[in-house]
């Protein structure tokens, strides 16, 4: 115990260099965490997206925004698909599922999706039911919390995907149910029936009037891999219209994350040697003061070892908290990107924590411990040739 007591004493009388060996390690640990969670989680949220359809069809343009646009409902698609289109798939008997979208209008910012209310299936409720009849809205769990709404309530959806257009006051939605939370996009949008929205267009005098019985998407799942690889190449030579795979669309999506992942990682890597470098220097210096401690201790006839056990206690302290501060930050920080992330689909989750994480921590703690044994050896070494 009193070694611990005599590591406390010795921090506190060197407060300074206390603080910024800490500071260090924090610096440190928090980029290195930081990044490792948001690549994970991106990388794990583009995987379980693309798991269900196996087509998704919508108006020529880039696949990528089209697929964006259905799996993480971006809004970024502005361009329709005719209604004929969806009647004409509904007749193939190889599709198992067809799911519409119709897109538009916003509440607050966040996308309005017009769809049919199977497409909800799988998803739990926090309360309420899902949406049956025009101008039902389910929300989802942020949405429902930020703005502290109930089912029952009314909300007014504005035209367009931004929270300055023009209003749809006669076409109110009512609330009907709330989504529970899953940290994917599905917290920040809310779903109604196709028609809901198609009605909202009707009721105001639109110059975008054809869009009031058209489709923005169509995700469709088929019986097999090669029927929807058919069907894909089917709808594409026949043109006006783009098909594409959400999986093989989000691999290709995943190469680039992956890409930015390592290199995020190299600079992981450079600014971790590079706060090394300074624990390091940081750590010389403070073993200097150390070494008055050392000798007084030595003179008291301590032994090296309690000596050594001392040092390596105080030293511990301050890479533990150090660790410790900056698993605290990294999940603050995951809070604050959630901010930037949510706009493109991607929603982070502040308390999902990977093994890797603790892994981060704790060799942290072990690098930082490297220069108090080398200074440490150096020391007791020279001390032995003085005595000599």
């Amino acid at each position: 115990m009193y070694k611990f007591k005599f590591a406390i004493k010795n921090l506190l009388t060197r407060k300074a260099k206390f603080i910024m060996t800490m500071i260090a390690i924090i610096i440190a640990t928090l980029i290195i965490m930081f990044s490792f969670n948001v690549a994970s989680q991106i990388n794990d949220g583009i995987i379980s997206t693309a798991s269900y359809y196996d087509v998704v069809v919508g108006a020529n343009g880039s696949s990528t925004d089209l697929v964006m646009s259905t799996m993480f409902f971006t809004g970024t698609t502005t361009d329709t698909i005719s209604s004929d289109i969806y009647d004409e798939l509904k007749k193939n008997k190889n599709i198992r599922e067809i799911v519409p979208f119709a897109t538009g209008d916003n509440y607050k910012g966040n996308l309005i999706v017009g769809t049919e209310s199977e497409f909800l299936n799988g998803k739990p409720l926090e309360e309420g039911k899902n949406f049956e009849e025009a101008y039902d809205i389910v929300l989802g769990y942020n949405i429902a919390k930020e703005n502290k709404l109930s089912i029952g309530d009314k909300l007014i959806g504005s035209h367009g995907v931004s929270e300055s257009a023009h209003s749809h006051e006669n076409t109110p939605y009512t609330i009907v149910g709330i989504l529970e939370k899953t940290h994917t996009a599905y917290d920040n949008t809310l779903f109604t029936k196709v028609d809901s929205v198609w009605n909202s267009h009707e009721d105001h005098d639109h110059e975008e009037e054809n869009h009031k019985h058209e489709y923005t998407a169509l995700l469709l799942k088929t019986d097999n891999p090669s029927t929807a690889l058919n069907l894909i190449n089917d709808l594409n030579k026949k043109g006006g219209v783009l098909a594409a795979n959400p999986s093989t669309v989000l691999r290709d999506l995943l190469n680039n994350v992956d890409l930015v992942k390592n290199i995020v990682y190299i600079l992981c890597a450079v600014i971790g040697v590079m706060s090394f470098v300074i624990i390091y220097m940081i750590t010389l210096m403070m073993m200097q003061d150390v070494r008055k401690d050392v000798t007084l201790m030595r003179l008291l006839g301590l032994q090296r070892k309690n000596i050594t056990s001392i040092i390596f206690i105080q030293n511990i302290i301050v890479s533990v908290i150090g660790a410790i501060v900056a698993f605290i930050l990294t999940r603050i920080s995951l809070l604050l990107v959630n901010n930037i992330t949510a706009s493109v689909g991607i929603v982070m989750n502040y308390s999902k924590i990977y093994g890797a994480e603790y892994l981060i921590m704790f060799a942290v703690v072990v690098v930082s411990l490297i220069p108090t044994f080398i200074s440490l050896k150096k020391m007791f070494e020279r001390s032995l040739e003085d005595e000599k």
